[in-house]
């Protein structure tokens, strides 16, 4: 299915609304500041509550756990939550191979744990329906950055603190500080037709349409 853009007659009726309109009046806004706030407040406790009568299916929930914000996870019954363990916003657990994170582990934002793969070798392409499962363990003491991903099979030892931003697809060791390689160079620009583009002003603004 072909992708919808913006027409720029849209785009120029926004940034007009945005840039010239909005501005001058933002005094009339401030009430929505405050509704904003409040909206906020109410998603946050929802999901709470939320999170809090989930933890019932889990495997093993200990004291003290916390779970803030957005949180999915499938296979519930199989994970194993050891206490002290606080998982923030938008986390994703795959959980079907079984998932063991030990006590006072500490897991950021936007975490996915997978525990599955798909049968990429068997009857169909690019895979059929069997599941592939392989635990993953996360020992006590852990601190585990935002923005991590932490492929099926690997163990995390206790101590361990995994950086920002981590692909983590291999065991690391109790009291190891891990990050992922050094940004890898794939290419550079043409400087000349950038330098172009710069001094003309012609700049993208929504979708890439004229600014």
């Amino acid at each position: 299915m072909p992708e919808k853009t913006l027409t720029p007659t849209v785009i120029r009726i926004a940034n007009t609304l945005l840039d010239q309109i909005i501005p001058p009046i933002r005094w009339f806004l401030f009430p929505f500041k405050w509704l904003t706030r409040f909206f906020q407040a109410t998603s946050q406790l929802i999901w709470l509550l939320s999170n809090e009568y989930s933890k019932r299916s889990f495997g093993l929930c200990g004291k003290g756990v916390r779970i803030y914000g957005r949180f999915r996870v499938t296979s519930p019954q199989h994970l194993y939550l050891g206490d002290n363990v606080h998982i923030n916003n938008n986390a994703f657990f795959r959980s079907e191979g079984g998932l063991k994170i030990g006590d006072h582990t500490h897991i950021s934002r936007n975490v996915v744990i997978y525990t599955m793969n798909h049968e990429y070798e068997g009857t169909r392409l690019p895979y059929d329906e069997h599941k592939v499962l392989k635990s993953v363990e996360i020992g006590r003491n852990v601190w585990i950055g935002m923005n991590v991903a932490i492929v099926p099979g690997v163990t995390i030892g206790d101590g361990a603190i995994v950086g920002m931003g981590s692909v983590v697809t291999h065991d690391v060791p109790p009291l190891a500080v891990i990050g992922n390689q050094p940004p890898r160079l794939l290419k550079e620009r043409d400087s000349a037709h950038y330098e172009a583009l710069d001094q003309a002003g012609a700049h993208g603004g929504i979708s890439g349409h004229e600014w």
